[in-house]
């Protein structure tokens, strides 16, 4: 062998070496995270860790999530400073309208037979807050929950109305614009929608299920359109071919409430008893109060996250949002003064104090939501939560059910209801928006 082949071997071995001790010994490439689900059947996303800083530690499940998005969700201001979103606005703009549509309810609507499954489980206790160093006071239901198991009932003509009344739907082939947070696009109402779809829950998920959420994000499309706004809402690049299958067979049918278009906003996950409109935004909809909805326990992937965030970064995520100033014990700078809607976080204190005022705004009452605001959306992914300090590991664990605002249509739990009880997107859809009229 000659000289220069022998250096060029021994250059390369050299390499080699140098290569080996940087990546191989220092350990850059990380051990893959593992992926823990309450449902197998899901599909697997996984999506990056977005707690208050490093120091976040998600101990069950936190780095991964079913829904490629899960906040924004429609109807929902949590969302980057960045983008305006005009969901709390569409609420209360049609809300004084819906004030009257709903004394024209005088009778309940007639009930179909449900369809022959097992019937979802029935749990009347409420999450417990089990914090040993914070006092809560028991929990106080202000809003009544309006069912007590999943039964569907299908309500075929809720409300009479003359024809000149009757909002017609645009065909599937006719354009409309809408805004995401890449700025307007203007498609297909067909492609639109499908896009929404693909983007809000994927391809795995039931039909029935991909069904109602069409149906749902339509409905969502055309009420903002009807009231004079372009809707804002996120899209898939591209629509899979077993999502547009399903959203062609539906594309077009829409819910009613009194002759007009209802607003169908959804969330990814809702906890135990789903949100009312009127407790998150404070605008009342006869078709969007709490319920039950427990069936959710032993499928829901969001059911039941634990996180842990070092009580450091959250004192410096409240003195930056709020300006309040945490001093003292950790476990006295929170207490949980009542629930709404059965399970839901309402009133609480932060350092001693019901509310806070930020520069140039109004004052803010803490709630579970507004305590959601300040700590982060994926940090403390539902309004229902519980939680604990450890004085030993100076963190606090909290424990939430459900991820989003919990108002109106769950999409995981859509999905449990059609491939473990065997509902329809008819069923489906009235469950979650009870006295609407599909058509």
């Amino acid at each position: 062998m000659s000289n220069s082949s022998l250096l060029r071997c021994a250059a390369a071995f050299l390499v080699l070496s140098v290569y080996i001790w940087l990546f191989g010994i220092t350990g850059v490439i990380e051990e893959e995270v593992e992926q823990v689900f309450a449902d197998q059947s899901l599909e697997f996303i996984p999506s990056a860790r977005d707690v208050m800083g490093r120091g976040g530690e998600v101990i069950t499940a936190g780095d991964v999530q079913v829904n490629p998005v899960n906040d924004p969700k429609p109807g929902y201001r949590d969302l980057p400073a960045q983008t305006v979103w005009s969901g709390l606005e569409d609420l209360a703009f049609a809300a004084s309208s819906l004030e009257e549509s709903e004394s024209a309810i005088t009778t309940p609507p007639t009930a179909s037979t449900p369809p022959a499954t097992t019937t979802p489980p029935v749990t009347t206790t409420p999450p417990v807050t089990t914090t040993p160093h914070i006092t809560t006071t028991p929990p106080v239901t202000t809003t009544p929950p309006t069912s007590t198991t999943p039964s569907p009932i299908i309500t075929t003509t809720p409300h009479t109305e003359s024809a000149a009344n009757v909002i017609l739907p645009p065909s599937a082939s006719e354009r409309l614009t809408v805004i995401t947070p890449n700025g307007q696009v203007n498609d297909t109402v067909l492609n639109i929608v499908a896009r929404i779809v693909q983007q809000e829950i994927g391809s795995s998920f039931d039909v029935e299920a991909i069904k109602a959420q069409t149906v749902a994000a339509y409905t969502y499309v055309m009420f903002s359109h009807s009231q004079g706004r372009t809707a804002r809402v996120e899209l898939a690049a591209t629509a899979s071919e077993r999502v547009m299958d399903n959203v062609k067979q539906v594309i077009g049918q829409a819910l009613y409430y009194d002759g007009e278009f209802a607003q169908t906003v959804y969330c990814a996950s809702s906890a135990e008893y789903t949100a009312s409109a009127k407790s998150v935004w404070g605008a009342d909809f006869p078709y969007l109060r709490s319920k039950r909805s427990d069936f959710v326990k032993e499928h829901d992937p969001n059911h039941g996250l634990t996180n842990s965030i070092p009580a450091n970064e959250i004192r410096i995520a409240i003195l930056d949002k709020t300006g309040i100033r945490l001093t003292g014990e950790p476990a006295d700078w929170f207490e949980i003064i009542d629930y709404v809607d059965t399970v839901y976080v309402g009133a609480m204190t932060v350092g001693g104090q019901s509310s806070y005022t930020p520069p140039g705004g109004a004052e803010i009452r803490f709630t579970g939501k507004t305590f959601r605001d300040i700590i982060g959306l994926r940090a403390l992914r539902s309004a229902a939560f519980e939680f604990t300090y450890n004085p030993a590991t100076d963190r606090f664990t909290f424990i939430t059910y459900g991820y989003g605002h919990g108002v109106g249509l769950s999409q995981n739990g859509a999905n449990i209801l059609a491939r473990h009880y065997g509902y329809d997107y008819r069923q489906i859809l009235e469950y979650y928006y009870p006295g609407t009229e599909l058509r």
